[in-house]
């Protein structure tokens, strides 16, 4: 008999047979769930909870892309609720036998705040994560004051890269890498075309969010190219207006919008599609420790775009074999010698943009990768009384720097989940600001 469903909603493509619908083959999704027929028992539900503190870049890629390939998989649930918002704590396992809660990028006030909040979430069952892909030591002031509750607390924690694995291990031992993925492949480009257009000018891309400095070394290489070559390339910028009027050339565009961080963000599909116009992408980055910390998403991103990336090694030298599918410019002799190639090279800057392609398209997109999220959280879920232990020994351990610390405002009224809940808006339960859970 029938047992369960997978869902269909994390914009994978399917093949679906004409008397279900007749778009198969089209990005018109017209449906959501698929039935399933199985003999086996149907494996324990799990939820995955999720309290966001930042939901504009980091969130979608960390939280949201992974949770909705996982809840494509049969008895898997996902919800979450920005910082401030109420949320519910499942405090029993009627519902839910596996709940996984992960903190990403909420830092905690205080240590007893934070202490608290862990024994809230064990006492309900829940296996508690953080997730973490920056440097720490951007906030180091307020990590120290709480004794880096964040992440000596909390059973596990999963991250972007190794660079900062090292780092957050001396915390906690038991952290996690998952590397940035992408959602989807886009179409491939039709350079024939593209190249046969009349006065078609090479389109150069810079888009980022606060890497005006990273900008800064390679600016005066960018005017002198742009009094070269005039009107034969384009500058198509996501950046702050200053980054933006500091491009000596008329020909240039400013994808954002002042009000919105200072041009410095557009949707993911004006982004997409920026890319996808684009030849040649600039992703310079300083030798910095934050920097350091970064992943290679935006390599990615432009490779599945079919633009060729220029790179610095920071983040990407790991990616990138120079010259096979991308380029990598360790000083700014290079990065001009390199650049002036690619707008003149077009045959190269298929044949790199091409295996660049290909490798995204085999390699990073994340139907490739999400189940390795649910291995290692199965994983530990199968030993968090163990796990647990090593929490409280690692609090224990820190407690007395603390003894004197008070939590601010205890809730006052244990939230239970409502019954016969919608799991299409789980997660938020009113419009005041109070974070509710069970005391």
């Amino acid at each position: 008999g029938v047992h369960g469903y997978r869902s269909l909603s994390a914009s994978r493509r399917v093949s679906v047979p004409k008397m279900l619908v007749d778009l198969s083959e089209s990005d018109v999704s017209v449906f959501k769930h698929v039935v399933l027929a199985t003999f086996d028992d149907l494996p324990l539900r799990t939820v995955i909870q999720s309290v966001i503190g930042e939901r504009l870049v980091c969130a979608p890629i960390r939280i949201n892309l992974p949770n909705d390939f996982i809840t494509t998989e049969p008895g898997f649930s996902a919800m979450s609720a920005l910082s401030g918002e109420q949320y519910k704590i499942f405090t029993n396992n009627e519902e839910y036998q596996n709940k996984i809660f992960i903190n990403q990028r909420v830092s905690q006030k205080s240590f007893a705040e934070g202490k608290k909040f862990f024994e809230t979430l064990r006492d309900a069952g829940y296996l508690f994560l953080n997730e973490m892909d920056d440097n720490p030591n951007l906030w180091k002031a307020d990590y120290e004051r709480s004794g880096w509750i964040n992440f000596v607390g909390a059973h596990a924690i999963q991250t972007s890269t190794e660079y900062l694995a090292d780092y957050l291990r001396e915390f906690n031992p038991n952290v996690k890498v998952f590397a940035n993925q992408i959602r989807r492949i886009q179409s491939p480009r039709n350079y024939n075309k593209e190249f046969n257009q009349k006065d078609r000018p090479v389109t150069i891309f810079f888009g980022a969010l606060n890497r005006d400095e990273d900008f800064a070394e390679i600016l005066p290489v960018i005017n002198d190219i742009a009094a070269t070559y005039g009107k034969k390339i384009l500058f198509k910028i996501i950046g702050k207006s200053q980054l933006f009027n500091s491009i000596q050339s008329q020909n240039k565009i400013l994808l954002g919008k002042p009000e919105v961080y200072d041009c410095q963000y557009i949707s993911y599909e004006e982004y997409e599609e920026a890319l996808h116009t684009s030849d040649i992408a600039l992703l310079p980055l300083l030798d910095t420790e934050f920097n350091r910390s970064k992943s290679d998403l935006k390599f990615i991103e432009c490779a599945s775009a079919g633009a060729v990336v220029l790179a610095s090694p920071v983040a990407y030298s790991n990616v990138i074999k120079d010259g096979e599918n991308g380029f990598i410019f360790r000083d700014i002799k290079e990065f001009d010698n390199k650049l002036r190639t690619l707008i003149f090279n077009k045959k190269l800057r298929r044949e790199v943009a091409e295996n660049a392609y290909n490798y995204v398209k085999h390699n990073r997109l994340m139907s490739q990768h999400y189940e390795e999220r649910i291995d290692w959280y199965m994983e530990l879920l199968a030993k968090l009384p163990e796990l647990t232990k090593e929490v409280e020994a690692r609090i224990e351990k820190l407690a007395p720097r603390f003894k004197d610390e008070v939590i601010e405002k205890v809730p006052e009224k244990i939230i239970e989940p409502p019954k016969n809940i919608s799991h299409e808006n789980e997660g938020l339960l009113g419009p005041n600001n109070e974070i509710l859970i069970p005391v």
